[in-house]
């Protein structure tokens, strides 16, 4: 099927109905009935736990010019959202924590009751992601409550759905201008965002959920874990030294924001990208926060697309909705804009 740009009314009432889940739509999926309880609990300090979990896996979304832009908010009641029961093993050590702005991950295992394999969270490691906040004046971390980590990575994979479907539509319209022109003279990466599932503890004493992403093993050499472009410029941010691939992937990252901020009708693109080799996670989705003026100047990539993949730097004016109706509300993640 050729590609499909989709249809400006769509894509922006699409993004228009996408929110974060309030701590009460979400709280009847924790153990705990709703009560009034404390967001934040001080963190204990073990190695290695074992967890009795429903796990929430996040189906990988595709673009579809037909049927494929959520057209509701998140949730996990979704159909296509499969749950499993089973074990998760989390190794919570000090050593084996890797620190984030706002998450800490770790090194985990996932053990499902009936034996069946669900690759690609069964088949060796997975990254698990917790939220934690600072206490203040030191740097010891609270750990929220299981209902308020839901809200949280309800956002996450959410912005991950979005991710998908924007790279998704990236390579659908690259692969109709290969086929209009033929092949570029030099290589396109093919990137995925990684899988993710949401882990609900199921026990009464302790309400918690996790964030699951399957692991990243990266090749410290050709391509280390890597920040390809941040959430504030768009454009890469890669050391001048990195390798030949990586600087490949930024390049064509930012040529990726380029068509899905343009094919999106200037409403929406990912950023926040990283990754290694083949696989991107944590994304953000950078949306227009609203076009209230009958004239916005902004700054984007411009791309030749004959040969896919020359990108410069252009001052645009583009002549924007007037209608209150027509409005983009920031929805899903508004991290700055190209606006």
């Amino acid at each position: 099927m050729d590609f499909v740009s989709p249809e400006r009314e769509r894509i922006h009432s699409a993004m228009r109905v996408q929110k974060k889940p309030s701590v009460q739509n979400v709280a009847h999926f924790c153990t705990f009935e709703f009560s009034s309880v404390r967001p934040f609990a001080q963190s204990s300090q073990v190695d290695t736990r074992s967890f009795r979990c429903l796990f929430y896996e996040i189906p990988y979304a595709s673009y579809n010019d037909a049927d494929g832009l959520p057209e509701h908010p998140f949730s996990l009641d979704e159909p296509e959202i499969k749950v499993h029961h089973g074990t998760l093993t989390v190794d919570l050590s000090k050593s084996s924590m890797e620190k984030g702005a706002f998450k800490t991950s770790h090194p985990g295992m996932i053990k499902l009751d009936d034996e069946t394999t669900l690759s690609p969270f069964t088949n060796g490691r997975v990254c698990v992601k917790q939220m934690y906040q600072k206490r203040p004046n030191d740097d010891t971390i609270r750990r929220a409550i299981g209902r308020h980590d839901l809200g949280t990575f309800s956002v996450e994979c959410n912005c991950h759905r979005w991710a998908s479907i924007l790279l998704d539509l990236t390579y659908k319209f690259i692969a109709r201008e290969i086929n209009t022109r033929g092949e570029p003279p030099f290589h396109i990466p093919k990137l995925r965002f990684t899988h993710v599932m949401i882990a609900i503890v199921q026990d009464t004493s302790i309400e918690k959920t996790f964030l699951i992403e399957e692991w990243i093993y990266p090749d410290e050499k050709e391509c280390p874990f890597t920040k390809y472009i941040d959430n504030r410029i768009p454009a890469p941010c890669v050391p001048f030294l990195s390798s030949p691939r990586v600087h490949e992937i930024a390049e064509f990252l930012a040529f990726a924001q380029h068509v899905q901020w343009t094919k999106s009708h200037f409403s929406a693109f990912t950023s926040d990208f990283q990754g290694a080799g083949s696989l991107l996670t944590d994304p953000q989705i950078t949306s227009n926060p609203f076009v209230s003026i009958s004239k916005l100047k902004f700054i984007t990539l411009i791309y030749s697309t004959e040969i896919l993949g020359q990108i410069y730097l252009e001052t645009a004016t583009w002549r924007a909705l007037s209608s209150t109706s027509a409005r983009i509300i920031p929805a899903i993640v508004s991290a700055g804009s190209l606006v």
